[in-house]
């Protein structure tokens, strides 16, 4: 079962953590659409808050249960009564049977023999042997989960940089000290002649990846330019850290497949946050072959994000859902 709520703040950032605290759920369990972006207002006259509408799911298992917990307490109650008046019947007749077939019916009572095996049960389950230890082998045995190994870069010789890669990396290196992090930059061996790959590793690089990666894009954005400068070819650059990219993209992809599942499902466009072009890229190329939804970009930078639709409808521009 679906359900919306609507919260509002000075950023659309803001709105989303506070949503994500009232509901308690994680960013992917969540679809959001941007209902009004805000504004800043001139010294403060005219600002207006930015508003947004939470879609998440909620499962309600009550009322299945209620239903079925008044049918099984007459059955457990039934059988008993039933029980009962069969086993008084038959206890006389076995009292009255005794003393026709003399003595030695006595002797071999069934309790006896239940009595010598329960006590070895007990004594073993008391000193923990064999039967509470399998339990634990079969745990032992299975297999432990694999841990994903990402492939780490390797540096590229610098007698083989250009002049422009080294200044480059003597730019991100001056960053990294103006920054107060502690860290270097190299050329990777995957580098092309149109294509640079330029790694930064240090002890800790949450400050230069900062929040969804903000500060690593504005540093490849200001290394470009550096690179760039005074050349007639124009060289790209990817700069990462600790493969952010790869684990970036790869959550990404399977936001995109969760919410194309729910659209698909209930069969309602949902609107994702606002992402760079590069993510967008990332969300359309994962849904390119997913039956049953479309995908196209909607809104102006920065706040431009991918909607995605029921295949066959019309395309939905983030205000208002289309007609079914």
């Amino acid at each position: 079962m679906q359900k919306e709520q609507i919260f509002s703040a000075q950023t659309v950032d803001r709105a989303i953590e506070k949503a994500l605290e009232t509901l308690h759920l994680d960013r992917d369990a969540i679809s959001v659409e941007v209902m009004d972006m805000g504004r800043k207002g001139f010294l403060g006259l005219g600002a207006s808050d930015a508003k947004i509408r939470v879609t998440y799911e909620v499962e309600e298992p009550a009322p299945a249960q209620s239903a079925s917990k008044p049918a099984s307490k007459p059955v457990a109650k039934e059988k008993p009564v039933e029980k009962t008046p069969e086993k008084r019947d038959e206890t006389p007749r076995l009292v009255k049977a005794a003393p026709q077939g003399a003595k030695p019916a006595e002797k071999p009572q069934p309790p006896q023999p239940a009595k010598q095996e329960e006590t070895p049960r007990l004594v073993r389950a008391a000193s923990g042997e064999k039967p509470k230890s399998k339990p634990t082998e079969e745990r032992a045995e299975q297999p432990a989960p694999e841990v994903k190994q990402y492939p780490k870069a390797n540096p590229l010789p610098e007698a083989e940089w250009s002049d422009e890669a080294k200044a480059a990396v003597a730019f991100i290196d001056g960053l990294l000290v103006k920054l107060g992090v502690e860290g270097h930059a190299f050329v990777t061996d995957q580098s092309e002649s149109d294509h640079m790959r330029i790694e930064i590793e240090g002890p800790d690089m949450g400050p230069v990846i900062g929040r969804r990666g903000d500060t690593l894009d504005a540093i490849q954005y200001l290394t470009s330019l550096v690179l760039n400068r005074g050349t007639d070819d124009h060289i790209r650059l990817t700069i990462d850290t600790e493969n952010y990219r790869i684990k970036r993209a790869e959550s990404l992809e399977r936001l995109a497949r969760k919410m194309a599942g729910k659209v698909a499902r209930y069969h309602k466009p949902m609107t994702l946050e606002p992402m760079n072009p590069y993510e967008r890229r990332i969300i359309h190329a994962a849904l390119q072959d997913y039956r049953g939804v479309t995908t196209h970009s909607t809104g102006t930078e920065p706040g431009r994000r991918v909607v995605i639709s029921p295949e066959g409808g019309r395309k939905y521009n983030g205000r208002r859902a289309p007609k079914q």
